[in-house]
């Protein structure tokens, strides 16, 4: 199986930690590998194609060594998910000889799994499915009315089960209903297929994308640009009818919000997550990421020092800081 890593997030939901020049999948969060690195070693048994733009393939080749210099594929422009997809899938084709029988997974670069080993368990299952025709997404069993993520409805029966529909991000009354119904799951947005399969479906339900598919590989990238940015799910596992569930037990986050990423930190005995060079006298319930930072008496914080800025505020106010990277991108321009 080859693995297709998307590494072309842009890191705006964890502002300021995250960046433009340093999104999510590129930070460690004092783990000693940064997501992107976990992501490659979760599927180091596999060959692996990691996906990223011009402005983030000098850290990806950082972070990765070398010996992934050919592993590397750099989209001419960020397009979004489907688009990024079907380059690796050509580059696969045209440029490393891969039959069209071969079975490929693709995962995003920034995920946290509880549990990778019953994750990997999952993946032969995975196989044979796509090896039969089907395109597999992986659902997150749900613990709670979350709003933030897409939601897969499912019909009942045994693994891998068949998806009745996608669900876009919903809000808290129809996300309490989802779970309230059962048989429902989050998007991970990992997908496993067989690649004939997978442009079967491409041909049928997004006709651009496939009509750019058969140039000859030199002249699709210079016209790459031209492509709709759009996602997967949009362009086709919200169309196909050949796509199955593996339902996913365990725990699971995209890291997208400060609250989810403060739910999976390691805290210390005081409630803290600490990381750099920090003083933190009779402090409690707090986030502190930078050097040189010294805390007296407080609770419930988060602190985050990058460079000259330092952005301090509630930790039951974390989910303001995306608004007002906004409104700071904005006063910039």
């Amino acid at each position: 199986m080859k693995s297709i890593i998307l590494a072309g997030g842009s890191g705006r939901r964890l502002w300021p930690l995250s960046s433009k020049n340093t999104p999510k999948q590129f930070l460690d969060f004092d783990s000693g590998e940064s997501l992107l690195q976990q992501t490659v070693k979760r599927f180091a048994q596999d060959e692996v194609l990691v996906v990223t733009n011009q402005e983030h393939y000098r850290i990806t080749l950082e972070q990765l060594g070398p010996s992934y210099g050919d592993s590397i594929l750099v989209e001419p422009e960020p397009k979004n998910t489907a688009p990024a997809i079907c380059l690796s899938l050509k580059y696969l084709l045209e440029k490393t000889g891969a039959p069209k029988d071969t079975i490929c997974m693709v995962s995003p670069s920034d995920h946290y799994f509880s549990n990778e080993e019953e994750f990997k368990r999952l993946l032969p299952e995975a196989e044979r499915a796509a090896a039969s025709g089907a395109i597999v997404t992986f659902g997150i069993t749900p613990t709670y009315p979350e709003t933030g993520y897409g939601y897969i409805q499912t019909g009942e029966g045994e693994s891998p089960l068949p998806v009745r529909r996608f669900v876009e991000k919903p809000d808290l009354e129809r996300a309490q209903e989802l779970l309230d119904e059962g048989s429902c799951y989050w998007n991970a947005g990992i997908f496993v297929f067989q690649i004939s399969h997978f442009l079967a479906e491409v041909r049928e339900h997004a006709a651009q994308l496939y009509e750019w598919f058969l140039l000859p590989y030199d002249q699709a990238l210079k016209s790459f640009t031209s492509l709709p940015s759009i996602s997967i799910d949009h362009a086709l596992m919200e169309k196909t009818r050949r796509i199955l569930l593996i339902p996913y037990p365990s725990r699971w986050s995209d890291l997208g919000t400060w609250d989810r990423l403060d739910s999976v930190l390691p805290k210390d005995e005081n409630s803290n997550f600490l990381s750099g060079e920090i003083e933190a006298v009779d402090t409690e319930g707090c986030i502190i990421f930078g050097d040189g930072v010294t805390t007296v008496g407080v609770k419930d914080l988060l602190i985050v020092k990058v460079g000259e800025k330092i952005v301090v505020c509630h930790r039951s106010e974390m989910h303001r800081l995306s608004k007002l990277r906004a409104v700071e991108k904005i006063d910039a321009g």
